[in-house]
């Protein structure tokens, strides 16, 4: 299902991106797109175009004052006056936009044949200023040098009707265009959203292509196809011998951008009507509990109250705690998924980096939520008293893959039973067909930073369960 196709415009190094849909629906409601280099985003209502515009090159390539656009502007007051002509009358909209993409202000207005006037009132700065509808579209670079005007905003001022129109660019009247800029080697990172399920896929600008979401009931990210180096260089400080680096390829797959939170599990075993004892009598495993409530000193998981299971206060949207290798899995295959793989997890969380962590050399307290203390390898924090719980997911900046909470917080189960690393290459490997103790990975709350590491391994049984251990959920495409 094609959801939204932008026009190319004119000038240089512009680019259109259409969205499909698939999976467990095929309607958008809206695109979100983050630059995740800048920190800037636009929503894409249904219905809209989006169009990515380098930010380098794009607005130099504008024609200032172009045929049908005339600007003058008040040097002491900044306010300044925007004129262009109308072939036909009707509703239009005059918007001003900063340089990375952002709509500054904006208004609709209906407009009659012949010359419009519009008043500006802008911040200091250099704009992007479109006009669009009732025959014409514009577009024009305009710096505003001043304001002293106490509100910023954009208001009509008059039309005059002109027996003969002056020279101006002519286009079809076509759907707004919401403009994100862009700089070469930017991350950008789409989500769509679809009543309850959401979908999200990373990018880095190109050329014109199709973006398809798979939608999911969690957000997830697109992991790309390829080969990656797993395990540690002997030179890594505080690895561990069983590190042993070898060559992985995988698959393409989808994994969730956050660790399962309290809020979800607790939705699943409602739906299950699993009890008190944590006991799923349809699950693989029967007599295994799928998780434990939490009381006392680390009171931060789920309570059972009542007929149901409910998030302890203000930790709605924490990882789910005291969960066992039995209800990660049991989750998993609730919403369609699996746990991840050993390599899947290793390749997903360093996102085409080499360094011990994804952030690079070091993890600060500003990067991840572990034992502040222990910095690694003579890494400076700027708070050594960490806090001592778990954390809200999605509090650190994502990946570069747009995942969340990949070092530390909680360790995460993943699927393989714990063994020695083969030498040669592999694909798609699924670790040791049998054993006593699955892989969990990614350090916690209470864990030195080196614990970790992209490539550090950590191990326990599948019954145990534990305040720094929670999960996340691969889904095939």
């Amino acid at each position: 299902m094609l959801l939204l196709a932008a026009t190319t415009p004119g000038y240089a190094l512009n680019y259109t991106i259409s969205f499909t849909a698939s999976g467990v629906t095929n309607s958008v409601g809206s695109v979100q797109v983050q630059n995740l280099t800048k920190g800037t985003t636009v929503t894409v209502p249904e219905g809209n175009t989006l169009t990515l515009t380098d930010q380098a090159t794009a607005v130099d390539e504008l024609k200032v004052n172009n045929a049908g656009i005339r600007i003058s502007q008040n040097a002491s007051t900044g306010i300044s006056t925007l004129s262009f002509n109308a072939t036909k009358a009707g509703s239009a909209q005059v918007a001003a936009y900063t340089f990375d993409g952002r709509k500054a202000m904006a208004l609709t207005s209906r407009l009659e044949v012949g010359e419009n006037s519009f008043e500006l009132s802008l911040p200091v700065g250099m704009y992007v200023l479109r006009v669009s509808g009732a025959g014409c579209t514009y577009s024009t670079k305009f710096q505003s040098l001043a304001n002293t005007g106490t509100l910023a905003g954009i208001k009509f001022l008059s039309n005059k009707k002109a027996e003969v129109l002056a020279s101006q660019k002519i286009k079809a009247i076509v759907a707004e265009t919401t403009t994100l800029a862009y700089a070469t080697g930017d991350q950008l990172l789409y989500t769509a959203t679809s009543g309850g399920y959401i979908a999200s896929v990373p990018d880095a600008p190109a050329g014109s292509k199709t973006t398809n979401f798979v939608f999911a009931t969690i957000p997830t990210s697109a992991i790309p196809a390829g080969s990656f180096t797993m395990g540690s260089p002997a030179t890594e400080v505080g690895r561990n011998a069983d590190e042993t680096q070898h060559t992985v390829t995988l698959t393409a797959f989808r994994l969730s951008k956050y660790v399962i939170t309290n809020t979800q599990y607790a939705a699943f075993l409602n739906a299950k009507s699993i009890s008190s004892d944590g006991l799923y009598a349809s699950a693989a495993n029967p007599v295994e509990p799928l998780i434990y409530a939490t009381s006392g000193n680390y009171d931060w998981g789920l309570h059972y109250v009542g007929t149901q299971w409910i998030p302890a206060a203000g930790y709605e949207n924490a990882p789910v705690i005291y969960v066992t290798w039995y209800g990660a899995t049991e989750y998993a295959k609730y919403i369609g998924g699996v746990l991840p793989t050993e390599a899947q997890w290793e390749y997903a969380c360093r996102a085409g980096t080499t360094t011990p962590f994804n952030t690079g050399n070091f993890l600060t307290n500003q990067q991840s939520n572990y034992n502040w203390a222990h910095a690694y390898n003579g890494g400076i924090n700027t708070v050594t008293t960490s806090p001592g719980t778990t954390q809200s997911v999605g509090t650190y900046a994502p990946n570069a893959y747009g995942l969340y909470d990949m070092h530390g917080n909680v360790y995460q189960w993943c699927s393989d039973w714990y063994g020695t690393y083969p030498t040669a290459v592999q694909t798609n490997p699924t670790g040791p067909v049998t054993g006593s103790f699955p892989v969990i990975r990614g350090g916690g709350w209470c864990y030195y930073a080196q614990a970790c590491r992209s490539a550090s391994r950590n191990y326990i049984g599948p019954d145990n369960s534990a305040t720094f251990i929670g999960f996340r959920v691969v889904i095939m495409p």
